[in-house]
């Protein structure tokens, strides 16, 4: 029996097989996506150990990585974002380079910031920011402790 006599005669077992593969693929890859922005996917690198630790301890503990530190204006940029920024930091975990204390870009510190206003946009109706009134840098500037703190022994700086 050939290929296509056997497709012919199986054809709703190979669709239910090729259905049972698709889900399975989805799932599997939709768990792998949120397991690599968790805290404890993330702290398990020797250069985020301190972040990690310190995340914790403060007020945003039940929050994943990716919710500060990933855009969120669609689905593609996320993801294209998320592949980027993996290499990029295992690639530095790989040669060892990586400062003590980790600093964000300025295109990391805006991100983070449009994701401060994302989350905290019904008090922010309230808040005076910046020289126009509304600088998405304004909030690491001020609260750039707040989720990891100062050192090893402080989560930031807790409001609640």
């Amino acid at each position: 029996m050939n290929w296509k006599e056997l497709l012919t005669e199986h054809t709703l077992k190979c669709l239910a097989g090729g259905f049972v593969a698709g889900v399975a693929f989805f799932g599997i890859a939709g768990a792998m996506l949120h397991a690599t922005g968790t805290p404890t996917f993330c702290g398990m690198c020797h250069s985020m150990q301190h972040e990690a630790e310190t995340f914790k301890l403060s007020s945003h503990r039940d929050q994943d990585c990716v919710e500060c530190h990933l855009p969120h204006d669609n689905d593609a940029h996320y993801l294209i974002e998320k592949g980027r920024t993996g290499i990029v930091d295992m690639y530095h975990e790989v040669m060892r380079d990586y400062p003590e204390r980790i600093e964000l870009d300025a295109s990391a510190r805006k991100m983070v910031s449009e994701n401060c206003l994302r989350c905290h946009e019904s008090t922010m109706s309230y808040v005076r920011t910046g020289v126009g009134g509304d600088s998405a840098e304004d909030c690491v500037k001020c609260h750039s402790r707040i989720a990891h703190g100062s050192n090893a022994l402080e989560g930031g700086i807790r409001i609640e």
